[in-house]
């Protein structure tokens, strides 16, 4: 029994070790030139809020672009609250759709929420690099 549970002291050490790893290695690219233009458009337009957004990666499929942005990271006994931003536009369609919500990432559950309109915490379907992501918001420093 001693030795199943060095194993799995040994395997949790190296699963934690490798998330940190991995969580490190990980973050968003930087905002490129087509994304910079299309958030600046839609904030001077005032479809989408002016504050200091953090580019967080975009689809380019032949039906749809779609960027993803955080902003106001703050701290929570639960993880990080954050205001998030979508912005979308279909093929054949010139204009976009912007959609801002509150989120928060469960660091220890290593799953993303949104608020509902009445204020409920709904969990996020997310993609399979989902708790990458959470892990590199959980990991982001407090704001000053």
């Amino acid at each position: 029994m001693s030795n199943l549970v060095r194993f799995g002291a040994l395997a949790l050490t190296f699963t934690i070790g490798s998330a940190a790893a991995y969580a490190e290695s990980w973050s968003p690219s930087p905002e490129p030139p087509f994304w910079s233009q299309t958030r600046q458009s839609l904030q001077a337009s005032g479809k989408l809020s002016e504050r200091t957004w953090l580019f967080m990666e975009a689809m380019d499929s032949p039906s749809l672009k779609a960027g993803e942005y955080l902003s106001n990271p703050a701290r929570t006994s639960s993880g990080v609250e954050f205001d998030a931003a979508l912005l979308m536009r279909r093929q054949g369609q010139d204009v976009w759709k912007v959609r801002e919500l509150r989120m928060r990432a469960l660091c220890n559950q290593q799953r993303l929420q949104r608020s509902s309109a009445q204020g409920q915490w709904l969990d996020y379907v997310g993609r399979e690099d989902t708790s990458d992501k959470v892990r590199w918001i959980c990991a982001l420093p407090a704001p000053d």
